[in-house]
C-alpha cells in the first residue's frame, strides 16, 4: 500500500484509530477518536493524514467532519482484524468498548470489564462489537474477562445481587455512567449507603 510512491508506515496511534473506526458504522467526529485512544487532537489529525491518503480512512464532508474505515478498500477488514489482536487485550478492549455505540456504559476492575448495552442497538455496531471482542478472546489467552448485559439487566442484578452493585460502584469507569442506583452517593435498599 503506498500514497504518493512512499510505503505505509503505521504506528500503534495509526493502530488504535483503526480499531475505534472499525467499531463506529456511522464515523467518528475528530475529538471523539482523540477522547476514545486518549491521544491529543493534534496527533490523531497526523495520523489520520496518513490513513487517508492510503485511502484507509474517509472523511465524511459533515460539519464538524466525521471519518471512517473505507468500505473500498480491499485490506481495511485485515487491518481492523491486525488492529484489534496486535495490542494487549485490555488496550484492545477497552477502544472497542468506548468506541462502540452499542455500549451505553463500562467499566473495569481487577476482575475484568463490566458492559451495559443499549437493549435497541444498531445491528451494525452490535456485530461489530461481537466480532471484535471475539477476535481478541480467541487471539490472546490472557485476554480480560467481559461480563456483558443490556443496561436495563445490569441495573436490576446489581441491585438484588450486593457482590455486583459493590463492584459496578468501586470498578474504573471507562464510558458513559453506572445505571440508575448504581452512582457513587446513592443509597442501597434499606437507606443506607452503598460503599
Amino acid at each position: 500500500m503506498s500514497a504518493g510512491g512512499r510505503r505505509l508506515t503505521l504506528s500503534p496511534l495509526g493502530f488504535d484509530i483503526v480499531l475505534a473506526l472499525s467499531q463506529a458504522p456511522e464515523g467518528l467526529r475528530l475529538a471523539d477518536i482523540g477522547r476514545i485512544i486518549g491521544s491529543p487532537v493534534s496527533s490523531v489529525q497526523t495520523a489520520l493524514r496518513v490513513l487517508i491518503a492510503n485511502r484507509l480512512v474517509e472523511r465524511a464532508d459533515a460539519d464538524p467532519p466525521r471519518y471512517g474505515l473505507s468500505s473500498e478498500h480491499p485490506a481495511s477488514a485485515e487491518l481492523a482484524s491486525l488492529a484489534t489482536v496486535l495490542p494487549e487485550p485490555a488496550h484492545a478492549i477497552g477502544i472497542i468498548l468506548r468506541a462502540n455505540p452499542a455500549v451505553r456504559y463500562a467499566a473495569v476492575d481487577s476482575i475484568g470489564f463490566l458492559v451495559a448495552e443499549k437493549r435497541d442497538s444498531d445491528s451494525a455496531a452490535v456485530d461489530a462489537l461481537d466480532r471484535h471482542l471475539a477476535l481478541v478472546a480467541d487471539a490472546r489467552s490472557d485476554a480480560p474477562s467481559l461480563m456483558r448485559m443490556t443496561d436495563e439487566e445490569l441495573g436490576r442484578l446489581a441491585k438484588v445481587a450486593m457482590g455486583l452493585r459493590a463492584r459496578v460502584r468501586q470498578a474504573l469507569t471507562i464510558k458513559g455512567r453506572p445505571p440508575s442506583g448504581l452512582q457513587s452517593g446513592d443509597q442501597a435498599p434499606g437507606g443506607t449507603s452503598g460503599r
